[in-house]
């Protein structure tokens, strides 16, 4: 018969177990590891990981490593409480693997790609006279065409690209490539496994060259060389770079024609040149005289103030800018007068002056189209009629001065001396003297004392021309459109 201590210790020790397991704290989650295998024959380039149906995992678990094809890593995940997890990699073509639920308590050892399948590869030609800057790669009746295939790269005109598919018993792939006008060539259900080679372009169409010379005084920020009526007018020829003024540029591209259209684009405008002979003619200038000119509007300044005009801005009166001073270097002094052009679509501009003490005037809405000349004096800026005034310049609006006929400037350069003689008389004083009457200004002529009425008239224009005007009344108080 046994002792009775061995027959009750194994009770004893087996309550005492149980009760230290029960007070024990439960285990924590354990670490969780993984072994990484690619076998897909390109690069894997990036590593995403984390619980399965978790938000997707945005850091690059590789950061600056890589896994070479045939290649392992070590993935450390920390401590986990769940068992699967979902995995994405992606490869140096951009494309991705997936692996999801993957649970790593029964395996650690996870792979990506088939070790089994075949390596494929194939040399890309590009045969246009265009940068290829994506490929892209499906099988047949996939639902899109997936990640560019040339990643970072590009192909550039004449150049030959070595495509790796990585490891695929895939044969069978639809290829679209895309190019810097954003032009695409597709080409369906290519046989990988039986060619070697696919071409983009016809080589047969040859290359044709020219050179294409800024004439212009403005930069050139864009070319396009394209056949006539070309549903598109191609890449830009410049790419990232610009054509200054006096500089060149060979142009050389494939056309099976050599009659093309040219258009160049500068920072205010474009011109084009077509029915170009690319053969016949290798030397193509843009001289900008073709650029479609901004409507433009002038209005002649007149200063009659008490002081000298420093500075004269004048802008579009929907304009928020003054723009430059449109006295330049100089000044507007007073008896003197400045022609200022500038582009507008409408007729009114805004108009402000500045004197050598720093005070300023202005006056908004000037309609430059009824009032071509504006006379600057003292309360200008509250006149109704802005063109009139005294040094002999009259309103547009009032009738003649008794005794006298108007005289309006209707030419397209100011008259800078008018003589009014006796009929048959030689050509007597300038009766303008220093003064000048600008584009549109009107000036009341009288006779001289001693003079009769009737005068042969000559106005002589800025630019070398006369409007002459014999036997003129002037007491006949009517207005005389010269020239």
């Amino acid at each position: 018969m046994l002792p009775l201590f061995r027959l009750v210790l194994p009770a004893v020790l087996g309550i005492w177990a149980a009760t230290a397991a029960a007070q024990a704290p439960p285990r924590g989650p354990g670490e969780r590891t993984a072994t990484i295998v690619n076998e897909t024959g390109l690069t894997l380039r990036e590593l995403y990981a984390g619980p399965a149906g978790a938000p997707a995992d945005v850091n690059d678990r590789l950061a600056a490593d890589t896994i070479p094809s045939g290649g392992t890593w070590r993935l450390r995940l920390g401590r986990q409480q769940g068992c699967l997890f979902d995995l994405r990699a992606v490869l140096a073509d951009d494309s991705t693997m997936d692996r999801l639920r993957v649970d790593l308590c029964a395996n650690t050892r996870v792979t990506f790609g088939d070790p089994g399948a075949p390596l494929r590869e194939m040399n890309v030609v590009n045969d246009t006279d265009m940068i290829l800057r994506s490929l892209y790669a499906a099988p047949p009746g996939a639902r899109d065409r997936g990640a560019d295939r040339l990643a970072a790269n590009v192909v550039a005109p004449g150049a030959t690209y070595r495509l790796r598919f990585g490891r695929t018993r895939e044969c069978l792939f639809d290829v679209v490539g895309v190019f810097e006008d954003d032009s695409e060539e597709r080409r369906d259900r290519v046989d990988i496994c039986r060619g070697q080679r696919i071409g983009f372009g016809d080589p047969t169409v040859p290359f044709r060259e020219a050179v294409v010379v800024n004439e212009a005084a403005t930069t050139m920020v864009r070319l396009f060389v394209y056949p006539p009526g070309a549903a598109s007018q191609g890449p830009d020829r410049l790419g990232t770079g610009v054509l200054e003024p006096g500089e060149s540029l060979p142009l050389r591209f494939r056309a099976r024609g050599c009659v093309m259209a040219l258009r160049a684009e500068y920072d205010a405008g474009a011109e084009t040149l077509d029915g170009v002979d690319i053969c016949a003619r290798r030397r193509i200038a843009f001289d900008g005289s073709r650029i479609p000119r901004p409507p433009e509007r002038s209005v002649t300044l007149v200063n009659r103030h008490g002081a000298i005009l420093q500075e004269a801005y004048a802008s579009a009166a929907d304009s928020d800018d003054w723009g430059p001073d449109r006295l330049g270097a100089g000044v507007l002094e007073i008896g003197d007068r400045q022609l200022i052009t500038l582009p507008s679509q409408g007729c009114e501009i805004d108009l402000r002056v500045v004197f050598p003490n720093g005070g300023a005037e202005e006056r908004r809405g000037v309609d430059v189209c009824a009032i071509p000349v504006v006379v600057v004096r003292p309360g200008w800026t509250i006149a109704v009629d802005l063109g009139g005034g005294g040094g002999g310049l009259a309103a547009s609006t009032a009738p003649p001065a008794a005794g006298s006929s108007r005289l309006r400037n209707g030419g397209t350069a100011p008259i800078v001396a008018l003589h009014a003689d006796a009929p048959g008389a030689p050509r007597g004083p300038d009766r303008l003297g220093s003064a000048v009457l600008g584009l549109g200004e009107v000036l009341d002529l009288r006779p001289l004392a001693g003079q009769g009425c009737v005068v042969d008239l000559v106005a002589v224009f800025r630019d070398g021309q006369e409007a002459v005007r014999p036997g003129l009344d002037l007491c006949a108080g009517q207005e005389v459109l010269l020239p």
